[in-house]
């Protein structure tokens, strides 16, 4: 999800720090010694005084090289602010290029500014991180609690595209984040501000004949941008979130077009015309979208030959997902070959959907092929095409009115259920005969798990009984995950050692490689107790959840939940003559607005002889907005409170 420039302010200004925005390297002032984490954050570990990107367009050797000069002030507070005071620097690389790091220098004031050391040369290195990326880091020195580090460096580029931007919010507060760029007018980007908070300065301004190449006639003017934001909360990352870089507050640049001095033209962005057809022809995409003949001497008669469309599709969809076993890699845009993938029967994302694309065509059924992102991918933009905002291919069945998407690399998932990855909003149609077209993709409904607990409690204060679980979509999934590895008997190990008095006398797993069918599991349970005469007994046997996952006073990003949640409990017990229930957990019903949720308990004593326990935690969305994160953090709240509530069974005399 991305956020449109000024959409929405944190919190006003909490204080004015300093109206300067330019700090000379290795002068500290009088606010800089005496400012506290309690100005801005108490919890804070460190803050961020002043922070800027400077870059600028220059020759070098008759090239164009991007320059862009860093410079960070950062207060840290305590032991555990230590850490922001290492860098790491990516730096990219092709076969004919590198960008480079230099002029690199870091001062630690400590001792209210009496005591300064410098950043040595000897202690900067380069880490090898992959073929086209690698880190120069540092730590700086004499870190102490209260201390003061500077830290300035220039990354050199020789990648017009590769245009920096700047990230105004990181996981520690900033009185002060600028990024400031000289852009010749040669060289047109499109700009992205993505986040919640919004800019203190956004100026543009002209300034003339600013940029020249020797030997070619005349200059360019440049356009001088300034963006700012000050008193910057941390950003707090969070349980049920999408990948950070759709919320972080930050500035993105795209090239999107040069004009040489000398009339050339060249176009960095497209439309998704230019891209259809692009795509249509790419070997990697197109021509292996074009084995359909390969697949018709492959595909069983039986399979091609079921009548009912939908039973067709799930049968192609388990014939490939049974065949292939994925190799862990994604292969997106390169290396797809779909014939010698299925001969070697293990293949990457795109050759695995697509050779499923190609076999539900040959089963003559409407296949097209999906591009997406996964959620620690980011969402990509809809302005425009950014191929590279894509990670993932998905193969989509159209069935009358109703369409499935499939990815084939996981054994466990069912028919339509893609994995948790998938679950990042929306994709787009390669659809090579029309247009591509964007589309949602939504979850399956059907994501519950039911405990019922039916017990029975002895006159020597021992409780026996079963416990049956029902597990259905992601409920089910995520368990046959957990279980693959596992015995009956190491499953009922790892659920009886959550508790201190159950025993598991018998465990049975049922339609656990039947994937089409709910999970279902039965313990045969035994509990005693060390004093009898006052039992304490949980009747959620550890509840859905353990602790709160929403812990912030304001969310500003949304909380994404990935799919619908739906938790069930029916409890029951019988007692004897000589036991009674004192206390049993408050019935209730809490609901969220716009039927986003709810939570309902409700109990029933039955005379003295039997409880019932009913209880039902509904998440009826998906995604629920930044304005719904206090009712919903409450509801989570009640809801745990009300499943650590035991119920309390005292002993009685039956003279």
């Amino acid at each position: 999800m991305k956020i449109t420039l000024f959409f929405y302010l944190f919190f006003l200004t909490l204080f004015s720090y300093s109206q300067e925005i330019n700090y000379p390297f290795g002068k500290i002032t009088f606010n800089d010694l005496n400012f506290k984490a309690h100005q801005i954050d108490a919890t804070a570990n460190a803050v961020v005084l002043y922070e800027s990107g400077d870059t600028k367009f220059k020759l070098k050797d008759r090239y164009v090289i991007v320059e862009t000069t860093f410079y960070f002030k950062i207060k840290i507070f305590n032991k555990e602010g230590f850490k922001h005071g290492t860098f790491s620097i990516p730096i990219f690389n092709n076969k004919s290029n590198s960008e480079e790091v230099i002029n690199i220098k870091g001062i630690t004031h400590n001792n209210n500014n009496t005591n300064k050391t410098n950043l040595s040369l000897n202690n900067v290195y380069t880490e090898q991180v992959n073929n086209n990326w690698k880190s120069v880091k540092f730590t700086m020195p004499n870190l102490k609690e209260e201390c003061i580090i500077e830290v300035s460096y220039t990354v050199a580029t020789p990648f017009k595209f590769n245009l920096t931007g700047w990230k105004f919010q990181s996981d520690i507060p900033k009185l002060i984040s600028q990024y400031k760029a000289l852009i010749p007018g040669n060289f047109t980007y499109n700009r992205r501000l993505s986040g919640y908070l919004k800019l203190h300065t956004n100026s543009s301004t002209v300034k003339k004949h600013c940029f020249s190449v020797p030997g070619y006639a005349g200059d360019a003017n440049c356009e001088e941008v300034i963006y700012n934001m000050k008193n910057i909360s941390a950003f707090i990352e969070e349980d049920y979130m999408t990948s950070r870089e759709n919320f972080i507050s930050n500035i993105k640049f795209e090239l999107a077009q040069t004009l040489w001095f000398d009339g050339t033209k060249k176009r960095y962005t497209t439309t998704w015309d230019a891209v259809d057809r692009e795509f249509k022809s790419d070997k990697n995409i197109g021509i292996q979208l074009k084995k359909i003949k390969y697949f018709e001497d492959i595909l069983p008669s039986e399979i091609k030959n079921i009548p009912d469309s939908l039973d067709r599709a799930k049968a192609v969809y388990t014939f490939i997902q049974n065949h292939f076993t994925w190799n862990e890699k994604y292969g997106i845009f390169k290396n797809a070959r779909v014939k010698e993938a299925f001969e070697n029967r293990t293949g990457n994302v795109s050759e695995i959907n697509i050779s499923l694309i190609n076999a539900l065509k040959t089963a003559g059924l409407d296949a097209e092929l999906v591009l997406m992102s996964t959620r620690n991918n980011g969402a990509p933009t809809k302005l425009y095409p950014i191929i590279s905002d894509f990670n993932y291919v998905l193969a989509k069945v159209n069935l009358g009115n109703k369409f499935y998407l499939l990815d084939a690399t996981q054994k466990l998932n069912p028919f339509g259920l893609l994995p948790f990855k998938c679950l990042n909003s929306y994709g787009r149609a390669m659809d090579f005969e029309n247009e591509s077209y964007w589309i949602d993709i939504v979850p399956t409904k059907n994501n519950k798990s039911s405990l019922y607990a039916s017990l029975i409690l002895n006159e020597d204060g021992t409780i026996e009984g079963k416990l049956r679980k029902v597990s259905t979509g992601y409920n089910a999934l995520n368990k046959r995950i957990d279980y693959q590895s596992k015995n009956e008997d190491e499953i009922a190990d790892q659920f009886e050692n959550n508790f201190t008095s159950l025993i598991v006398k018998d465990y049975t797993l049922e339609n656990q490689k039947d994937i089409n069918k709910p999970l279902i599991e039965v313990f045969d349970v035994k509990m005693q107790y060390d004093d009898a005469n006052k039992i304490y007994l949980n009747p959620f046997f550890g509840g859905a959840f353990k602790e709160n996952p929403f812990k912030q006073e304001n969310r500003l990003y949304p909380v994404n939940f990935g799919y619908l949640r739906r938790y069930v409990l029916n409890f029951s017990i019988e007692l004897p003559d000589n036991y009674k229930i004192e206390s049993v957990p408050q019935s209730q019903i809490i609901n969220l607005t716009a039927k986003g949720g709810s939570f309902d308990l409700k109990s029933r004593k039955h005379e003295d002889y039997k409880l019932t326990l009913f209880s039902n935690l509904t998440i009826a969305k998906d995604i629920f907005n930044n304005n719904e994160y206090d009712s919903l953090k409450k509801l989570f709240e009640k809801t745990i409170n009300a499943q650590k509530t035991p119920i309390v069974i005292k002993k009685v005399s039956t003279n």
